[in-house]
């Protein structure tokens, strides 16, 4: 690998815009959290990729013989929520608006590892580029984002009956947590993704960020929560329950994060995750080797407050495949609930929509096969072909729960995207 101090982010990325039609930025931002966030890489263009749009089309063995066949090369991507058709048997099978492919994987052509503040040329390829780069000048960009009001799916009255349904199903014991979730969907005209990226993770900066597009399909992500990360034959997942808004009074603040940290509502739920999480690692794991290393700690972020805890286990066998792990782990029990083949079964009959690409995972397998997956929430998602936008947010519901209060959560865990669209208004005002 070779170091060039003179690669710009900016550089990369306006070069990546204007040259692939498949790039990614992932973005650890320099945030302090345990075992640390994404490794910082850009990746620019396709040298072989897995794209499996319809569950029809999608087979896990073909899945294990493209990574088989791509050992020893970076891997970076996607797995939609909609795979979980793959692994459990669902009466109902959803639709969602902007039909995002079931799996998108790829080997760069180009990919740059930053090492502290530096971009590092990963290959011989990537630093054959350096001398193209060093001269290259962004072509005028176009303006930074043309995009209407999103609705959303549920309106509040909505939001509150159903609230009142799953209620129901926990008084009778079907279920003990389900998170239920909300979308909210818009149209646009134009938009420079990079600049609509730097403005999202300007406002909400996180140790899981990303920015990734393939052909039309476009995720603009400002994720706190890592849903799977392996080191060697360590597997670590940090499943998020509880959030609290930011204070602007900074003795408010502290007492906003220890009232989250303290809180019994916000803890139960979060050890009902954390005892699924438990579970699914033992499916893979040497007995004994799975273990809480931190259990429901606060961690800050710049717009919120929110509740982590820490699970690793010892996988039980060194060369588990890759879909073995994801078949026993997703989707992530803190999008889904508990018991989570009932919670998924009433999230299909509820929520009417497919989550799509929501409520799945991006991230990177490295050469070595370790990998570092993130949950895909806080997130725009965007379709060009239709010119169509959603983002989407959710909430664990419970006995406990007060519907206009968790209602109320999913306009916190929104606020940064809804910042972000009415600047993009205020600046472009075509709708």
């Amino acid at each position: 690998m070779t170091s060039d101090t003179s690669i710009d982010t900016q550089v990369l990325l306006n070069y990546a815009a204007e040259h692939f039609d498949t790039f990614s930025y992932l973005n650890d931002n320099e945030i302090a959290y345990p075992y640390g966030g994404f490794k910082s890489l850009i990746a620019l263009g396709t040298a072989t990729t897995f794209n499996i749009c319809t569950k029809d089309d999608f087979d896990w063995n073909t899945l294990d013989e493209y990574l088989y066949n791509n050992k020893g090369k970076y891997i970076i991507g996607y797995l939609n929520y909609q795979l979980k058709n793959k692994i459990e048997y669902f009466k109902n099978e959803l639709n969602d608006t902007l039909n995002f492919p079931l799996v998108q994987l790829y080997v760069p052509q180009y990919l740059f590892l930053k090492e502290g503040t530096t971009w590092t040329a990963y290959d011989k390829a990537s630093e054959d580029l350096l001398s193209t780069l060093s001269t290259y000048q962004a072509s005028t960009p176009e303006k930074i984002a043309n995009v209407s009001e999103s609705v959303e799916q549920f309106s509040h009255t909505e939001y509150l009956t159903i609230v009142a349904r799953i209620k129901e199903e926990l008084a009778q014991g079907n279920i003990y947590e389900m998170n239920f979730c909300n979308n909210y969907t818009g149209s646009y005209k134009t938009v420079d993704y990079i600049k609509v990226y730097q403005q999202l993770n300007e406002i909400s900066p996180m140790p899981f960020s990303a920015l990734h597009k393939h052909n039309e399909y476009v995720v603009v992500s400002a994720s706190p929560e890592r849903f799977i990360k392996k080191e060697n034959d360590k597997l670590i997942s940090q499943p998020i329950k509880g959030t609290a808004a930011r204070e602007i009074n900074e003795q408010e603040d502290l007492a906003q994060q220890q009232g989250l940290e303290l809180s019994l509502k916000e803890r139960t739920e979060n050890i009902m995750i954390v005892d699924l999480v438990r579970n699914d690692l033992s499916k893979i794991c040497e007995g004994g080797t799975v273990s809480v290393k931190e259990l429901c700690r606060a961690y800050t972020f710049k717009k919120v407050h929110q509740l982590i805890s820490t699970i690793e286990g010892k996988l039980e066998d060194s060369n588990t495949s890759f879909s073995h792990i994801m078949k026993a782990m997703f989707p992530m029990g803190s999008m889904t609930g508990a018991p989570k083949y009932k919670a998924m079964q009433l999230i299909d009959e509820l929520e009417v929509e497919g989550r799509g690409l929501f409520s799945g995972t991006l991230g990177y397998i490295a050469p070595n096969g370790d990998f570092d997956f993130n949950v895909i929430i806080r997130s725009i998602l965007f379709n060009e072909e239709i010119n169509t936008y959603q983002y989407h947010a959710g909430s664990a519901i419970t006995m406990a729960s007060d519907a206009e209060l968790e209602y109320q959560e999913c306009r916190i865990k929104t606020l940064p995207i809804r910042l972000l669209l009415d600047e993009l208004r205020a600046e472009n005002k075509y709708y």
